[in-house]
């Protein structure tokens, strides 16, 4: 019989104090699950201030000082990582392994190394990948070894449940989509309705990166500006910020657009609430949390119609547009044409209701408790690679055999 109270480990290679989605969604299921009466911890790599295990609200996070290899990921290496790995999971009692970002190495090293230990595992994908470049087939491959023996996995949505079961080849019965969330508390809209006469604010939050859609706002800037009643606030860094201080300066709009550097995630709500029109203009996009917590706070939003953002916003409640500077432009005149009709918090008691955290950790929760438990030996899935005609994944599924059952006689000899 499987008792109330989990210990849960939540892995990635992403979390504070780094800024993002994926980072904000690790922080606030592991506190909502920490309130169901589970206990959680968090492990990642270093970073700058940050080595060692280190308290964050009621988070214990493990900060692994580990080399990081590109794109802020730690360097593969499938092996070496398993004795911390053991000695955390060991420390802690840990029954889950709820790994993040199936591109993150850290969740995979996670899964694999829990697998074969018989714990049980879980791998919540934040965003859609290429199957077809050369280079993303290999990391694929290397993606869907390690999570052979994975025992559930989340998406954000349905776009990116389709892209994980096609990129992992993993049964439907074992997935499920369970979207971001907002806090209430944070994100909750503004009282006053836009009055007719009195400057419209356009804000756009995000990292100032290429997948964004930067170049796109970049192009559409001179062309919102023609409309000298709007405004707009963009917060955020990255390498694109040069370049749009530079369009700002060549097409002298500083008394129309803003440029602030990233906040606190607590102050949000509060510079979104003092905005009419939120704008995304993302080339990729599986959930968007920007936009949800932008709803809730109760503005028009203008969107790039990718990934999965269709799936919980209707036609009625977001304004999308073609991946143009042009249709951008358009589509922010048509939202604030309607301002005037507008009523802020139309929507956040539906958001509320659908996708606060504490309702996202419950639904995790329910799929924790439907695993079951398993014990698989390490020499039948050597087998079955063998059966399969995988020779490497055989080989390494051997080397952790091996590697597994030596330190086991280390420790037997210890004691």
């Amino acid at each position: 019989m499987q008792h109330d109270k989990m210990n849960i480990a939540l892995v990635c290679d992403y979390f504070y104090p780094n800024k993002g989605g994926v980072e904000t969604h690790i922080k606030m299921i592991g506190e909502g699950l920490i309130k169901l009466g589970h206990n959680v911890i968090v492990i990642t790599h270093k970073y700058a201030g940050y080595k060692g295990a280190i308290q964050i609200g009621n988070l214990l996070v493990y900060y692994l000082d580990l080399p990081v290899f590109i794109m802020n990921t730690t360097t593969p290496t499938i092996f070496t990582n398993y004795i911390l790995f053991k000695a955390i999971f060991e420390k802690h009692s840990i029954e889950i392994v709820h790994g993040h970002q199936s591109l993150s190495n850290l969740c995979l090293e996670s899964i694999y190394h829990a697998s074969n230990l018989n714990i049980k595992t879980v791998l919540t994908d934040h965003s859609v990948f290429e199957v077809a470049k050369f280079e993303r087939v290999i990391v694929n491959n290397l993606c869907s070894f390690m999570c052979t023996y994975l025992d559930f996995a989340i998406s954000v949505s349905s776009v990116s449940k389709e892209n994980t079961q096609l990129r992992l080849n993993l049964q439907d019965d074992k997935m499920a989509v369970i979207p971001n969330g907002i806090i209430p508390e944070i994100f909750y809209p503004k009282t006053e309705k836009y009055k007719v006469g009195e400057k419209i604010r356009l804000i756009v939050m995000c990292r100032l990166v290429f997948r964004k859609g930067l170049d796109l706002l970049i192009g559409a800037l001179p062309l919102i500006c023609k409309n000298k009643d709007i405004e707009i606030f963009i917060v955020g860094d990255g390498v694109k910020k040069s370049e749009i201080e530079q369009t700002v300066a060549e097409n002298e709009l500083e008394q129309q657009v803003k440029i602030l550097d990233e906040i606190k995630y607590e102050d949000v709500g509060d510079i979104l609430r003092t905005g009419h029109l939120f704008l995304n203009t993302s080339l990729t996009e599986t959930f968007c949390l920007a936009i949800l917590e932008a709803m809730s706070c109760g503005l028009m939003v203008v969107s790039t119609n990718v990934g999965g953002i269709h799936e919980l916003f209707s036609e009625s409640e977001i304004y999308f547009c073609e991946p143009t500077a042009d249709d951008i432009a358009e589509q922010v005149f048509s939202a604030a044409r309607d301002l005037e009709n507008h009523d802020p918090s139309k929507i956040f008691n539906s958001i509320k209701t659908k996708c606060s955290w504490s309702t996202i950790s419950k639904q995790i929760e329910s799929v924790y408790k439907s695993i079951p438990n398993k014990k698989v030996s390490l020499s039948a899935k050597i087998r079955h690679f063998s059966a399969n005609g995988g020779f490497l994944m055989t080989l390494a599924t051997f080397y952790e055999y091996f590697q597994i059952h030596f330190f086991e006689m280390i420790e037997s000899l210890v004691k």
